[in-house]
């Protein structure tokens, strides 16, 4: 069995291995800047450009001779020396290659995972080691989220406020969504501009597109903190720390998730300077605005709200928030950019929503609105709940749910309105970068194997038993990842326990439990 994940189109294993040589060279007809060490023609490793094979597609053959790649892009190129890597388990010290011919490709071209930075912030090295793990598992979306309530993360230089005030908060919420515990201390964190470069030329030269998060016109409440004149009613508040509303209900906060005015000239005209900026850090076509979770309350108090409805002839607030995304969608559009939103835009229909905004669906069952604006020709990213909220706990979503995956379960049956899949990692009840690899590791290793390989390849077992070979990869590489009693647990009651401490008290104990696991293995 070849322990190769994800797995390849068509494999053929040969008999026999080839043994390479310590700093073996690399001939490359391709040009491949992380190749440091490049050698003549002779070379045992040779790339060969083949303009007959698909972006991303590679073939690999490995026998006596050595190792034969073709492929027509640097993509292409890099995922077959990610397979060689992986089979010769390099990352370990060894170096025998079975023989073997592969023919491969993903069978979707947006493989995606995404970071929460507003919640927690984890800073510039480990974002780099969260883009060389998607690099070797062939993912190649990053969707990076840079502001919510409780801290914006990216330097706007037109509004200097967002990281003096927005980036910091003065206490953080723990124990879970409805338990009320929370820690007095200053947290915070953002990236400046220069470091955005930095990043977004890492993922490149790892095949890796950035998608920057955006979130407006909710998840707001950091932007208030510095300008709060942007919202309905001027008031002066602090970045949140609370993360559920039992902090907001302890603190007789009610109105907490006040959302950017939709009445006023200067609020839009902020949405319109901080995109301007952002889309000039960030080269890829795409560009998600967020759109979730806006509470309307505000806007049908506020003069300025109900003035723009009455000379647009609106009948809800729903159709504030329309507006407000068609306009993005047509500034992007002239900026050379496709905007995403999460499939909340659509919940008063699809019809007055520009049908060039790709929606991401994140809901745990079917949607009855991003079927329908599938089925009308709309282009949906799918990031089911269920299967790819890698923020839960495996108890409540075991590994299985992320491999058993099928846009069909959720009615989307036409696949061509799908544009991939993409992993959600959230941040409110992970604090640390260990606690991000546990969360995400096997899950992304399923999530690799789901965007890749064709279902008729696919089988859960047989992904067991090359992932049992494969996971002693983890310790060369420094990976923290979830034990197989942990990610595929068993014990029904178990696992109701679980969940509810995750809620009710302690997000960690999962966490701790595989961390105890681990000390009584060695």
């Amino acid at each position: 069995m070849l322990n190769l994940i994800p797995k390849p189109v068509y494999a053929k294993e040969g008999n026999g291995r080839f043994v390479l040589p310590d700093n073996a060279a690399v001939y490359s007809e391709i040009d491949l800047p992380l190749i440091k060490n490049k050698g003549a023609e002779d070379s045992c490793i040779k790339i060969f450009k083949d303009a007959n094979l698909a972006k991303e597609e590679y073939y690999l053959t490995i026998n006596d001779n050595g190792v034969l790649i073709k492929a027509s892009d640097a993509a292409g190129a890099y995922y077959a020396l990610q397979s060689v890597r992986m089979l010769g388990r390099l990352d370990e010290g060894k170096n025998e290659l079975p023989f073997v011919e592969i023919k491969d490709k993903p069978k979707y071209s947006w493989r995606g995972l995404s970071l929460d930075e507003s919640r927690h912030f984890f800073g510039k090295e480990n974002v780099k080691k969260y883009l060389d793990d998607m690099f070797r598992l062939k993912l190649n979306v990053f969707h990076w989220h840079l502001t919510d309530d409780q801290g914006w993360r990216i330097e706007i230089k037109k509004y200097p406020l967002l990281t003096e005030i927005g980036s910091k908060r003065a206490y953080t919420h723990l124990g879970g969504w409805h338990c009320y515990r929370i820690e007095n201390k200053e947290y915070g964190g953002y990236y400046t501009q220069e470091d955005i470069r930095e990043i977004v030329e890492y993922a490149a030269q790892r095949c890796i597109s950035i998608l920057p998060e955006i979130d407006v016109p909710a998840h707001f409440a950091a932007a208030l903190a510095s300008y709060p004149e942007l919202a309905c009613r001027n008031i002066k508040r602090d970045v949140f720390g609370g993360f559920g509303g039992i902090v907001f209900t302890k603190n007789k906060i009610f109105d907490w998730n006040r959302p950017c005015c939709m009445g006023k000239k200067s609020s839009l005209d902020f949405i319109f300077d901080v995109y301007d900026e952002a889309c000039s850090l960030f080269p890829f076509e795409y560009f998600h605005v967020g759109g979730d979770e806006c509470d309307f309350s505000e806007w049908k108090k506020c003069p300025d709200c109900q003035r723009v409805m009455k000379e647009n002839g609106f009948t809800n607030e729903q159709q504030l928030q329309q507006k407000l995304t068609n306009e993005l969608c047509v500034f992007l559009k002239k900026k050379g950019k496709k905007m995403l939103a999460w499939n909340d835009i659509l919940k008063k229909g699809y019809e007055n929503i520009d049908k060039d905004v790709v929606v991401q669906q994140w809901l745990p069952g079917q949607d009855k609105n991003t079927v329908a604006f599938a089925q009308n020709g709309g282009k949906i990213l799918m990031s089911n709940h269920k299967s790819f909220y890698f923020d839960m706990t495996y108890a409540q979503y075991p590994l299985k749910n992320t491999y058993d995956f099928s846009p069909k379960k959720y009615k989307i049956e036409n696949e061509e309105c799908l544009i991939g899949i993409e992993a959600q990692v959230w941040t409110e009840w992970i604090r640390t970068f260990d606690k991000v690899q546990f969360m995400a590791h096997p899950r992304m290793e399923a999530l690799a194997e789901t965007a890749w390989t064709p279902d008729c390849e696919k089988d859960f077992k047989d992904f067991l038993g090359r992932y049992e070979g494969y996971k002693s990869v983890y310790a060369s590489l420094g990976i923290n990842f979830a034990a197989d009693e942990i990610c595929m647990p068993k014990n029904r009651i178990k696992r109701s326990y679980i969940v509810r401490k995750f809620f009710r008290g302690n997000p960690d104990y999962e966490f701790n439990e595989n961390n105890r696991l681990k000390e009584t293995k060695k």
